[in-house]
């Protein structure tokens, strides 16, 4: 139990959402996992994060002093609630923070996951003590969130930071987002992915063909990753371009916002050691006005909670 006042951070998923309770200091004092089951709809999810909350307070003896919810889509910071969400289709500004809140002694607040993410890296993570930074969160597409000041940057619309749909893919690949050559289709992990499949029937195929069975369906990410450390050459070409890829929208932001430091987090950055240096590279060769002292790539540190931990900073920061 904390005994100096806590908050609830919470991050919600398309497969699960995490909800614990946090202390000003950054530690997890409980933490529950629930179903969040999108095909079964809004009220189920909400019924779930309730008695998670429930079960917390309990636990705790006390109600927290906030609490802030982390997820994936387009946040309405001003109205409070979550204008739409890619992992729920369904949701069009959904009340999430009201009806969580309802009935409750403290304010809920909302925070969109990747910016979370970024945030919580930079209260105990890998960004600790940076002012200024940006993170990418790469997994089956690319999530971004920026840090100026010490504070997430959120823009006139709430949406900065949506790193993954720079134009920096040479590919002509339909985007989740109606667009084409978005960074996300080709340098996350299912990007990657999907680079791995169009070699399978070449003659550098023949290590991939191998360890999947000639079956494109059991192609990832970690498998091309673990096949470029054993030295097969098309799976270190397919990690070196798409390092070069992320550098290149790293030294964009170098040199439209002037950062320099970057975290890397999300399922792919299990491959860290792959792509660090051709990231530099490609970021080096992006940014005229980027040197290589000055540029820090680091991995995160706080794994899956990062959001958790994000959410929970900011609901500190209200209290």
């Amino acid at each position: 139990m904390i005994e100096a006042g806590y908050v609830i951070g919470a991050d919600i998923g398309g497969g699960s959402a995490r909800v614990a309770a946090v202390g000003p200091d950054g530690v997890i004092a409980r933490k529950i996992k629930v179903a969040s089951n999108p095909e079964q709809g809004y009220k189920p999810l909400v019924a779930n994060v309730r008695a998670a909350m429930d079960k917390i307070m309990a636990a705790q003896k006390a109600p927290p002093l906030a609490m802030c919810v982390a997820c994936a889509g387009a946040v309405d910071f001003s109205r409070n609630m979550i204008a739409s969400s890619p992992n729920f289709p369904g949701w069009r500004d959904v009340p999430l923070a009201e009806d969580l809140g309802r009935g409750r002694p403290f304010a809920v607040s909302l925070e969109n996951d990747a910016n979370a993410a970024a945030y919580g890296e930079g209260w105990i993570g890998a960004a600790t003590g940076w002012e200024d930074f940006a993170m990418l969160t790469l997994g089956t597409g690319v999530g971004g969130g920026i840090v100026l000041g010490g504070a997430v940057y959120h823009g006139f619309n709430g949406m900065a930071g949506e790193i993954g749909h720079l134009p920096f893919s040479a590919a002509d690949i339909l985007c989740g987002c109606g667009r084409r050559g978005c960074l996300e289709t080709t340098a996350s992990a299912s990007g990657v992915a999907r680079r791995a499949v169009e070699t399978l029937a070449t003659k550098g195929g023949q290590a991939l063909r191998r360890v999947s069975r000639g079956q494109s369906g059991r192609v990832d990410a970690k498998m091309v990753a673990e096949l470029a450390r054993k030295g097969d050459a098309e799976c270190r070409r397919i990690m070196r371009e798409t390092g070069m890829e992320l550098g290149q929208a790293l030294g964009a932001l170098t040199l439209s916002m002037g950062l320099t430091r970057f975290v890397i987090g999300g399922g792919m950055a299990g491959a860290f050691d792959l792509l660090k240096a051709p990231m530099r590279k490609g970021a080096l060769a992006r940014a005229y006005t980027l040197d290589a002292r000055s540029l820090k790539i680091s991995v995160a540190k706080l794994g899956d909670d990062a959001g958790l931990l994000g959410a929970a900073r900011v609901a500190l920061d209200k209290v």
